[in-house]
């Protein structure tokens, strides 16, 4: 089959993050061993061009905002605030990936468009028949900005864009339950779930790094509130001042005047956490295989990919009930689970895995539950039944869309 897919990041422009542009990686990678024909359309600042990766066609869109006409609006939208500029580079993109989908799709027409509702970037997608588009929730914006205190009105205007492409398209699913439950309960959208294939894109980087700890927890990815960065820095309070022999490492990006200041709380201890800038993925995967366990208390999260590699890898996870962590995690089996937002509770339980005290034992075989429906062959099958299942007579989507008129 013919599958593109339109997307804000991928690893050809963004290779050391991205668990968007990581999924699509490896989904690709595993659509072109099973014979199919997958493509790339990503959103890019770099020069355009076409590459071939490993089967893969990736074509990098410039976005519209490159074009005089852009470029005036831009200037317009910018003297209303940096907020707004960014909403009109979301839609500048969006409209440049579509065209460059549509062009492509008239010279070799595709069975499948699958695009993101991250910036929205489907939401100039057109419907043609013989062809069906399917968006793939990368979260809940309107979650991740009620926990990490974005409230300003461009804000809510791009989680109503990204619930626009959502309805335009004909089905739409989520990696977790979660995340599928709020759309549906929250906004009425018929929110089906799918859950990604497993697999690690590359191998550990050899030996040891250097400079890491003896023994260590590892938080790693976006450093930020929705992920419980925060959290985890409070209950490290607690934790130094019980066990003084825990080390930390921090391993991402986000906002680092806000993790200095953020790690400076922890005074005489904070020597104690060692903060590195993103890894290539090799050396990302060297430090967490040598990690005690993956600290990853995520407040909002959608099948979060560091909790996957974590326990492909066979590292313990202490995470969150809820948040779709826990339809990963198995209590007391691969990792400890700790309520939302409970200091105390995850500084006690980190203390009581560095001390073996816990029934979780690092190089465990991930195996049975969720791991099962994340087969490769498994997860592209379901990935392909959806897009088979649809009924050009209905779209329910479609049918809801107008409930909601970019109000919620």
């Amino acid at each position: 089959m013919q599958i593109a897919f339109v997307t804000p990041e991928f690893i050809t422009d963004y290779p050391d993050g991205g668990g968007l542009g990581n999924y699509l990686n490896r989904i690709g990678k595993f659509l072109v061993d099973q014979g199919h024909q997958p493509e790339i359309f990503v959103s890019s600042d770099l020069e355009p061009r076409i590459l071939m990766l490993e089967g893969i066609r990736v074509e990098r869109v410039p976005p519209f905002s490159r074009r005089l006409w852009a470029r005036i609006l831009g200037r317009m939208f910018t003297v209303a605030g940096e907020h707004w500029r960014v909403l009109f580079s979301s839609f500048s993109r969006s409209l440049a990936l579509a065209e460059a989908m549509e062009r492509r799709h008239r010279k070799r027409p595709f069975d499948i468009v699958q695009s993101a509702d991250y910036l929205a970037v489907g939401l100039a997608v057109r419907r043609a028949k013989g062809r069906v588009h399917l968006v793939r929730c990368s979260g809940a914006r309107d979650l991740y900005n009620k926990v990490d205190g974005c409230h300003h009105r461009a804000a809510r205007w791009q989680e109503r864009l990204e619930r626009a492409a959502m309805r335009r398209a004909d089905k739409a699913y989520a990696p977790s339950e979660f995340v599928a439950e709020h759309f549906r309960a929250r906004h009425r959208i018929p929110v089906e779930v799918l859950r990604p294939p497993v697999g690690l894109e590359v191998v550990p980087s050899a030996g040891r790094p250097c400079g890491l700890p003896e023994r260590f927890f590892v938080h790693f990815g976006i450093l930020r509130r929705s992920k419980g960065t925060h959290w985890l820095g409070e209950s490290l309070k607690r934790v130094f001042e019980v066990e003084p022999s825990l080390r930390m490492v921090w391993v991402g990006r986000g906002d680092f005047t806000e993790v200095g200041t953020l790690l400076s709380g922890l005074g005489r201890h904070r020597s104690k956490v060692q903060v590195l800038y993103p890894l290539p993925k090799p050396e990302l995967y060297g430090v967490l295989q040598h990690a005690d366990a993956a600290v990853l208390p995520s407040l909002v999260d959608n099948l979060p990919n560091t909790v996957i590699e974590s326990l492909m890898m066979g590292i313990p996870v202490i995470g969150t009930r809820g948040a779709s962590i826990d339809e990963l995690v198995e209590q007391g089996v691969t990792g400890e689970l700790v309520a939302p937002g409970d200091v105390e509770g995850l500084a006690s339980t980190m203390v009581r895995v560095w001390r073996g005290q816990s029934s979780v034992r690092k190089g465990f075989a991930w195996r049975g539950g969720v791991v099962d429906e994340m087969q490769p062959e498994r997860a592209i099958e379901k990935l392909l039944q959806m897009a088979g299942a649809r009924n050009s007579e209905s779209n329910p989507l479609v049918e809801n869309a107008s409930s909601d008129n970019l109000r919620s």
